[in-house]
This record gives C-alpha cells, sequence and structure tokens, in this order.
C-alpha cells in the first residue's frame, strides 16, 4: 500500500507543479485553431485507488492499479464546449484477479472555462467496458474531473487532467466495482 501511496504522491505533486508553471510561463489569449472543427485527444494515463468486491457470502476491498491509454475523437460545438467518441484500452491490477485488460468505448464531453491559448477545462466520459477475453463480463465505466489545456508554441497542446473514475463489471456471479483518482496526460491535435 505505501507503494502505491508514494507513487500517487508523486505524480500529484509533478501534475501540480506543471499546471503552476503552465499558468506563470505561457499566459496568452487568443483562439487556438484546437477550438474550432475536429479534434483528438491522445492520452495516458494512472489510476491509483480501492477495488470493492461482492458476492453473495463475501464483501471485501483491496488496492488497485490501472494504466490507461485513450484516443477522443470529437468536434467542438463552439470554443466553449466539445463532444467526443473515446476508444481505449484500461490494464487493470487487483489482488483479487491479477491483471486484466478492458476496452472501453466512451461519450467524451469537455467544457472549456476560457477560450485562450491556456485554460481549465470540466470533463466528463461515460460508456460501456466492453469484453475482449473471458476474464469478466461487460461493465460500465465513468470518469469526471477538472484539466488544464497548456498551449506550447503555435500549435502543440498539452492537457493534464485529474478526476474521479469508476468501473464495475461482473466476473460470473462477482460483482467488482473499481473507484479511483485518475491521472492523465493528453496531447491535443
Amino acid at each position: 500500500m505505501s507503494t502505491y501511496l508514494y507513487n500517487a504522491t508523486r505524480f500529484l505533486v509533478s501534475l501540480i507543479a506543471l499546471l503552476l508553471f503552465s499558468n506563470i510561463s505561457f499566459a496568452q489569449s487568443g483562439r487556438t485553431k484546437q477550438e474550432k472543427g475536429y479534434f483528438n485527444i491522445t492520452e495516458i494515463g494512472a489510476f491509483f485507488g480501492t477495488s470493492n468486491l461482492k458476492a453473495s457470502s463475501i464483501s471485501d476491498s483491496s488496492p488497485v492499479n490501472v494504466r490507461s491509454l485513450r484516443t477522443i475523437n470529437g468536434l467542438f460545438i463552439n470554443p466553449k464546449l466539445s463532444l467526443g467518441i473515446g476508444i481505449g484500452l484500461d490494464g487493470v491490477d487487483t489482488k483479487y484477479y491479477g491483471f486484466h485488460n478492458t476496452f472501453n468505448v466512451s461519450a467524451d464531453v469537455r467544457y472549456y472555462l476560457k477560450t485562450a491559448h491556456d485554460g481549465f477545462f470540466l470533463y466528463g466520459n461515460v460508456g460501456p467496458s466492453l469484453k475482449i477475453d473471458d476474464n469478466f463480463e461487460e461493465g460500465l465505466m465513468a470518469n469526471i474531473g477538472i484539466g488544464h489545456k497548456l498551449t506550447i508554441g503555435s500549435s502543440f497542446v498539452i492537457v493534464p487532467s485529474i478526476g474521479y473514475y469508476h468501473q464495475d463489471y461482473k466476473k460470473g456471479n462477482v460483482n467488482f466495482n473499481n473507484e479511483t483518482v485518475a491521472f492523465k496526460l493528453g496531447f491535443l491535435f
């Protein structure tokens, strides 16, 4: 458990430093090409939290680690609002059922608090966790959080974010429920 806490703390400190640095060093105004039309966000993530197991006579919790790779394609409805569809793989590691992958398809909504090169945004996505092997049956994933759009140069944009990530699915008569803090780093194209 201390290794999980150490890694989560180290990642959180790095993310906060990046957000503070971005507000100080890259304060600019004006619209970017990413605030209109088609966009793609490709992101990697590390999620840390608790996996809850529930069966007819058993209920228990243990630490869970999730590594994520996701891509989101969508459109800006206006300079502050974007809608997209995301697909991705999550590598889930828990003590109860070891390591397995989930394939997620999700609807993605992002609201940018200001239309500028740099600024905060709110996001949410929800969708099914699809079965890709015999480890589990289909489930549901949901993720909400806050991020920061940081433009470097004329068109390179990174989007670090932090949020709450929930994933549940079933294996036989056992229900699994993962509750994690999601740290993600994305690249907006």
